[in-house]
């Protein structure tokens, strides 16, 4: 009697479990139907700091939205050429606060360099620096003087040069006037060679550009008789085209 009522107990405490489990399983399913889902961009690989980021090391990852966090980002687009700041592995999700973009200054100089150029600073006064006007961002021309076997020559040799920083200040967002003895710039090799020459051996004023003017002029070097040959085209010193040695009718049928 007693091992029945045993038997008895052990079916209806396994039919108790049973309905207990089918029932945590249909809630855990109609839970899981009812769950709203996003797409979170997260490293298909491992990927070291400092790394700009391309499309084939990440992928996209399917969570739910309630466990997503705020930083976490949706779309590739969002990631793709940006700077990784600091190491992530496989897997792991990427936040908005661990990327920079190329354009962005809030973590220091190296990380607005455009790609292929270098940073070389050069000092200025408020004459050459064109009165503390220039900002972080503008484009300049590089005016030079030098003098050479006793004759001195000017000229442009360089133009629509980027200003990645006025003193300390690389911030873009600058309004108002900064003193500032040093002027930074992004410059190639071959135009830093040159920008040293100039600034070492001679002497350079900056000429800002219109942040709409993307034009390039040429100008054969001046020297000190220019000032006083009346044949050199006006429209041609004016437009930075070179100069015409027609003569003063040149000059008139010109204009």
């Amino acid at each position: 009697m007693r091992s029945k009522l045993v038997f008895l107990l052990a079916i209806i405490f396994g039919l108790l479990t049973a309905l207990l489990l089918y029932k945590y399983l249909a809630d855990t399913k109609a839970a899981l139907e009812n769950t709203e889902y996003v797409e979170i961009v997260v490293a298909a690989e491992d990927i070291p700091a400092k790394t700009r980021i391309m499309e084939k090391m990440l992928k996209l990852k399917k969570i739910p939205k309630e466990y997503q966090h705020p930083n976490e980002i949706l779309h590739l687009e969002d990631v793709v050429n940006k700077i990784l700041l600091v190491p992530v592995i496989e897997g792991e999700s990427i936040m908005s606060n661990q990327i920079l973009g190329p354009e962005e200054r809030k973590e220091g100089l190296a990380y607005i360099i455009p790609q292929g150029k270098r940073a070389l600073t050069i000092p200025v006064d408020e004459v050459s620096g064109v009165a503390g006007l220039i900002k972080p961002g503008d484009s300049v021309d590089i005016l030079a003087t030098l003098e050479i076997n006793d004759t001195a020559y000017t000229s442009v040799p360089l133009q629509n040069i980027e200003v990645l920083a006025v003193g300390k200040k690389i911030d873009d967002t600058i309004t108002e006037p900064v003193e500032y003895k040093t002027v930074t710039l992004a410059v190639t090799f071959t135009q830093a060679k040159r920008l040293m020459m100039a600034s070492q051996r001679g002497a350079i004023r900056l000429m800002l550009r219109s942040p709409v003017d993307d034009s390039w002029g040429y100008a054969a070097p001046s020297k000190l008789e220019d000032l006083l040959n009346e044949n050199i085209n006006q429209k041609a010193v004016e437009y930075g085209t070179g100069g015409d040695t027609g003569g003063k009718n040149s000059n008139s049928n010109s204009q």
